[in-house]
């Protein structure tokens, strides 16, 4: 049965041979049925540790392209460190448990985790749910990018009017003056104008008279 399923699948599947993925289980044995499914369907298992080990030092080590976990319920610290793995080494990140528990499984999404799958494991579905962990996380990333790049304008917007403001009140010009000023010293400078702006205002501040 386990070799019909393998020779249906991986035809299609040629790809799944370059994704590489860190397996942690309580007991970590050469015989994990998860480990030797993965295996079949062309995934490269490049560790395969334990909940004693230290995540973030053995994903450092082997950098994988998808992190599962397989637990009875994760715990506190277990979430704890996969939130940290979110901020540090973000990637695709499954979870299969016995716990079905709201919280948890919420608790777990906050955490970074992109697919929760509860109770037993199907290798049939394995590579469908890599794949939607995959993209979900990859949706993911782009809102985070997208935000991040709403912020980095919003604070360069703000660093540009004030140091327009302090152009303006130095040299006694308008505001399309002060602009053009700043223009020309961020091509002159072949540097942004949040950069010269944020330079402007650091100088000033720094030449301000100490307020007692």
């Amino acid at each position: 049965m386990k070799q019909s399923l393998k020779a249906k699948i991986l035809p299609n599947e040629q790809a799944n041979k370059t994704v590489t993925v860190m397996l942690i289980e309580k007991q970590p044995s050469s015989h994990s049925l998860l480990k030797e499914s993965l295996i079949d369907f062309g995934y490269h298992v490049t560790k395969h540790i334990s909940f004693n080990e230290n995540m973030l030092e053995q994903l450092d080590a082997c950098t994988p392209e998808v992190l599962i976990l397989v637990t009875d319920s994760p715990s506190e610290q277990v979430l704890k460190d996969l939130a940290e793995v979110n901020q540090l080494l973000p990637l695709p990140i499954i979870i299969f448990s016995e716990n079905d528990s709201p919280n948890v499984i919420q608790q777990a999404i906050k955490s970074g985790v992109s697919a929760y799958v509860v109770n037993e494991i199907f290798p049939q579905r394995l590579q469908s749910i890599i794949s939607v962990a995959n993209e979900r996380f990859k949706a993911v990333q782009l809102l985070r990018n997208e935000l991040q790049q709403a912020k980095t304008q919003l604070e360069s917007r703000k660093y540009i009017d004030r140091a327009k403001g302090l152009i303006m009140e130095q040299k006694s010009i308008s505001e399309n003056e002060a602009y053009s000023t700043l223009r020309k010293m961020a091509m002159d400078q072949g540097c942004s104008l949040a950069t010269v702006a944020k330079n402007i205002i650091d100088v000033c501040q720094l030449l301000s008279p100490a307020r007692a």
